[in-house]
This record gives C-alpha cells, structure tokens and sequence, in this order.
C-alpha cells in the first residue's frame, strides 16, 4: 500500500489537484476502522490499537500493534512500530472497531466499539460481534493504555459510530465532546443529548442540547472551530439511518451545534449530496474538506445482502476525487481550496441567533457544567489555523496551575471511521512541520498543509478514518478495503451485548 498527499500550502481545484505517492512498509497493519491519534509534541501520530481486516477477502486479523508515522513536512514520512505484539501494553486491552475516537495533547481515547473475529487473532473464533464497555486512554508519554468505566455515558458504558471531539476552547484543560452513534441494534442514540468527559477530572456530563435537533444517525462527520465571537461551532455533515435497501435513508445536510448555547442551527441548501462513511477536516481558516463517502441509497434493493451492499459503491461520488469543500462562513459548498483563507468568522445564521438569545447560564444542564463553561480559551485569530484561533469571550477567565499549550494546540476533530470510494489511508496537514522554525520566531505566520491518504486495490473499496485537527496540523487516516453493509433494518449482523463470555473464553486462549 501507499501514502498519498495533497499539498494544502497551495490553492486547488478537487477535480485536478495531484496527490504524491509514497510507499507504506510492509509489517504495518492492514485495518479497516483504524485508530489514528496525534501527538503535537513530538509531530507523531499512532495507529494500529483499533480496527478490523476486511470482511470480503477475509483476510487474518494481525496481533494488536501500535505503530507511529513520523511526518517530514514534504508530504511523505516514516512508519516504525512503537508497542509491538507481545508487549505488555496489551495486557486487558482488547481492540475494538467502530468506536467513539479522539485525541488531544498527550491523551487519546477510544469510547465503547465491538470484538469481532475480525479485530484480533485472540477474538477470532467469536461467533458474533461483542460490544465493549468503558474508554480507553492512552498515554502518549508512557505509551500505556488505562482502563476507564463509561457507565456515565450510558447504562451499557458503550456505543458504535457516532463521533467524539475534542474541543479546546472551554474547561481548564477542553472538553471531548460525544454524539450521536447506536447501541449496535436498532436504536439510535438522539442529537438532543450531548454528552461531555473532562478526561483531566475524569468527570462525565450530560447535556441538553435545543433548536433544529438533526435525526438521529450514524457515519456522520464533524469538524469544528472557534470564532472570534467567543463561541466554538461544530459542524456535522451527513450521515444514515443505519438501513440497507427500501429502509435506507441516506441524508445530505449540514447542521451547527454552537456552544456554549448547545443550540442546532440548520443550514439551508438542495440537498444533493447524501454521504455516510465520510470524513471532515477544518482546515485553511473557514473551510472543511470531506472526504469520500457512499450513499446507502443504493440501486439495488432486493436479492442477495452482498449484492446490495456492493450496490452503493458503484454510484458516483459527487464530489470530484471524494473531495468536498465546504465554507463554514459563507455556507456553500465549493470545488476549490484556498490555502490562504480568510479566518473563520461566524454565518449570519449564529450570529442571529446569539443577538436574539443572550447566554446567561441557564442552557446548561448542572450548575457544574455552567461552572466549567466560564474557563475559556481562545487563542488569537490567525489567517489559516481552524481549531485554536479566535478572541476571548468578553467574561472569559483564564485557570492558573493548569498547563494547556499542549492540549488546546492539539484539538482533535472526532476519530470516527467510515466508508469511502475514494483512495486514502493518512491525510495530514504539516502546516507547522513545514515551516516549524520559522513558526518559533515568526508565531503569526502563514504555514503550508499536506495531506497524506493510503489507498488499496479495489473495485468496492473501504476507506477508515480516523481524524485530528490542530493547530496548523491535521491528521486523518483512511484505509480501503472492500466493505460490508448493514442488513435490512439493523446497523449489522450478529451483535450480541449477552457474548461476552466468548470474548473471555478466547481471552483466555
């Protein structure tokens, strides 16, 4: 397999930007669903602790492996095993596909997700896919991994695809914030229920969120940034209501949480586009970039699941190359990116809305969520960067005996997988890596972007992503493999939350 990238210093159209090939090693695991976590520090990311082989060609799941890729600021760079199989890192760490991922600073955690034969060689004699409860943390700097309970999230303490972000603006030390997914059988989890962790006070909140709620669904996409308007907008694009064939529903809007109202706005256009599956980047300031996709509203509907499945990646994707532009400003979509965009400031649509309804504390859902909202932090707008930049609130306070450079620089857009029809495996904006020392003097500078994909062969193909955003870097990776749908009504065949003495009994193996 390879390593593509795309140059994000430079201005392009979708239909004819050129992406650079790089070979990947061999050694590094082949997974679809992957983890992806980026260490701002030391400019590496990990990958490797999440994900599954491919159900079609049904190869060998590989031993749980950390890996890590080394960016060179060209575009290319270098992959090395970290936490090789066998090591004691392992030890109670089960690896998971689909679930809930995000990275910030120094800190990456992985939120419920299932075992399935696919995922491991200890799991490969389960007979049904076995949701897992509680969070995974990883430590960055010890390279260890912890155990946490998620009972808080919800009774079950798990979940599949929906999304988790980092958002670095409020809280001493940002919050991750969850939404939306399933409980692997029919039901839905609601978008009028936010659910927030502080994985410093390792504290659980949840919250209500109001206005133009969206449906609830799964292999959405979100990327978020900060304004200058003392406000953080999260923009969640697409998504499905986990069906194949005549119960499919495939969509193709755009809302806006905007915190700290945690009010949903809609934004208004033809829908043209549905996408489940796909990724989102904010990048260059006020614009996200989606990245493949399919669209379950597939063309065929009845005979054989495989069939059907097959069905949705014979469809044209409608953005050229996979790739989406999408301005959060001005809220239309584009077929170019500008390296050097403006940055973002709030649509008319928040803007409103903020006049018409001031904030006084009384949206939050605890007295403590009101508390922790009032710890701000926003950094100075920059021309380019998306996730760190905007002006302090007006009653902003800023905490003292808290270090936060490492977190707020490294927010991290939601690591949730998907499916695509579009080449890929890593995508990563070097920004900072580009012009790194010219940034130490220069902090207002203007810095280039890369972004690396890995592609496979493949007619039906799977891409996995898992994304982060940063201060002037961020990483997403994708990796294809042909791809297996949901059944007829169900977001997949054979989970089972009763199995886990299968997974305990291959543990033990």
């Amino acid at each position: 397999s390879t390593t593509l990238s795309i140059d994000l210093s430079q201005d392009w159209v979708n239909a004819t930007v050129i992406l650079q090939s790089t070979n990947k090693p061999s050694g590094t695991p082949q997974l679809s669903y992957p983890s992806l976590w980026w260490d701002e520090r030391d400019s590496i990311f990990y990958s490797g602790a999440t994900g599954r082989t491919s159900y079609f060609d049904s190869p060998k799941p590989p031993p749980s492996s950390l890996w890590s890729f080394k960016p060179d600021g060209t575009g290319s760079g270098a992959w090395a095993e970290v936490l090789p199989a066998g090591d004691d890192a392992w030890v109670n760490v089960i690896r998971t596909a689909y679930g809930y991922q995000a990275s910030a600073g120094s800190t990456a955690l992985v939120l419920g997700g299932v075992a399935t034969s696919k995922t491991s060689p200890e799991t490969e004699d389960l007979s049904r896919d076995t949701l897992q409860p509680g969070l995974l943390d990883f430590d960055m700097r010890t390279r260890r991994f912890t155990n946490w309970s998620a009972t808080d999230f919800n009774v079950n303490g798990t979940g599949v695809e929906g999304q988790m972000h980092f958002v670095p603006s409020f809280g001493p030390d940002g919050l991750f914030v969850i939404m939306g997914g399933n409980n692997a059988s029919d039901h839905q989890y609601g978008l009028d229920q936010i659910t927030l962790y502080d994985a410093a006070s390792h504290r659980w909140y949840n919250q209500s969120a109001t206005g133009n709620v969206p449906r609830g669904r799964r292999e959405f996409c979100v990327a978020g940034v900060n304004s200058t308007e003392g406000t953080y907008e999260i923009f969640l694009y697409g998504g499905d209501n986990g069906n194949l064939g005549p119960e499919a529903v495939s969509y193709d809007e755009i809302y806006i949480l905007t915190l700290p109202a945690f009010y949903w706005v809609k934004v208004q256009y033809p829908p043209q586009s549905p996408r489940g599956g796909h990724t989102c980047n904010a990048v260059g300031g006020s614009q996200i970039i989606s990245i493949g996709g399919f669209d379950v509203n597939s063309t065929v509907y009845l005979g054989q699941y495989d069939d059907i499945r097959e069905s949705m990646f014979n469809s044209t994707d409608p953005f050229a190359q996979g790739l989406g532009i999408f301005n959060m400003t001005s809220l239309a979509w584009e077929d170019h990116y500008t390296a050097n965009a403006p940055a973002y400031v709030q649509s008319e649509l928040i803007r409103t809305f903020y006049t018409d309804n001031p904030q006084d504390g009384s949206q939050f859902s605890t007295p403590e969520l009101n508390e922790l909202f009032k710890t701000t932090h926003f950094t100075p707008v920059g021309t380019s960067d998306s996730n760190s930049t905007g002006a302090p609130a007006p009653d902003a306070q800023s905490s003292s005996g808290h270090d936060h450079a490492g977190v707020i620089a490294g927010g991290v857009v939601g690591g949730i997988v998907g499916l695509a029809v579009v080449a890929g495996i890593v995508f990563y904006f070097y920004k900072r890596m580009k012009r790194r020392n010219a940034a130490e003097q220069h902090q207002n500078s203007s810095n280039g972007l890369k972004t690396p994909v890995h592609p496979q062969a493949g007619a039906a193909q799977e891409m996995q992503v898992g994304s982060a955003q940063l201060e002037g870097q961020g990483i997403q990776e994708m990796q294809q493999q042909p791809s297996e749908m949901p059944a007829y009504g169900r977001f997949r065949e054979g989970y089972d939350r009763e199995a886990r003495h299968e997974l305990e009994a291959a543990q033990r193996r």
